[in-house]
């Protein structure tokens, strides 16, 4: 039986059975649990500018020269997955073209994929040199960042989000009501669960900004929703999701919870984006 089907039972039982409400809301908690593990996971997001008219080079590049770096990176356990997009939709004042994704498990292995050793054990017999020189030619990063997990929902045997197509929602939580983690992992995340379950979204994560900080920056957290089809991206989550998510609570109830939510943060901008290379699982 799939989480959804749950939900639905939970909620005829709810009509039915309405002195136990406070059973229900603890199967609904349990069925809700994240697929991820009690882990520490950090995103090194490095934000690519290139040369007009050479992002076919920019992707063939990464392909034969970055792509078996992380593959290798993998293997030594340094990293937990890389991933390159293509930035589709991004503000008017953006000026990168291209993001990459690592996702690691350790702070000290970021920023560690043009370590020299690596490099002459990846692509033996080119000079280092000359080799990264290459690597580097027709781009800039324009800027990068780090941030940390703080919950997922996954889908059912899932250790990592996934999907071709990312909306990533830069949010703003400061000077506001301080509910915004509350918000998005108790109430937001069985939503997402039920998106999963009705197979609109592969994956949801929220994280917090670690790097850089201070009072100039514009967003300190974000959650990312990870699909399979560019189709599913148009959906938007209302009353009738959150309904099957939380059939413990009234139309009242939920339309507050909506309200709350905007109260405790500032949406910044949303970014759509499209895997083009991926390494690892």
């Amino acid at each position: 039986m799939n989480r959804t089907s749950k939900f639905q039972i939970a909620a005829l039982a709810m009509l039915v059975l309405l002195a136990c409400p406070l059973a229900l809301a603890s199967a609904f908690s349990s069925a809700s649990a994240s697929a991820e593990s009690e882990r520490t996971v950090y995103l090194q997001i490095d934000y690519y500018s290139v040369q007009p008219g050479s992002a076919p080079a920019f992707v063939a590049m990464h392909e034969q020269f970055w792509l078996p770096v992380h593959e290798e990176r993998i293997g030594d356990g340094k990293i937990t997955g890389w991933s390159l997009y293509d930035a589709l939709i991004t503000g008017p004042t953006v000026d990168y073209d291209f993001v990459a994704i690592t996702m690691t498990e350790e702070f000290g292995a970021l920023y560690g994929a043009d370590e020299p050793e690596l490099l002459a054990r990846v692509h033996a017999g080119r000079g280092a040199d000359a080799l990264v020189e290459t690597m580097n030619e027709g781009y800039r990063i324009v800027h990068s960042e780090i941030w940390r997990m703080n919950g997922a929902a996954l889908p059912d045997g899932a250790d990592a989000p996934a999907g071709p197509y990312i909306t990533k929602n830069y949010m703003d939580a400061r000077g506001a009501s301080g509910e915004h983690e509350s918000m998005e992992l108790d109430f937001w995340k069985p939503i997402h669960y039920v998106r999963i379950d009705q197979d609109i979204l592969n994956s949801w994560v929220m994280y917090t900004k670690v790097k850089p900080g201070g009072s100039s920056i514009r967003y300190n957290y974000s959650t990312i929703d990870y699909y399979d089809r560019l189709s599913d991206v148009e959906g938007s989550v209302g009353m009738e999701l959150a309904r099957i998510a939380h059939p413990d609570l009234s139309d009242e109830e939920l339309s507050d919870y909506f309200a709350r939510t905007s109260a405790s943060r500032r949406a910044y901008k949303t970014e759509m984006w499209r895997e083009v290379l991926r390494a690892g699982p």
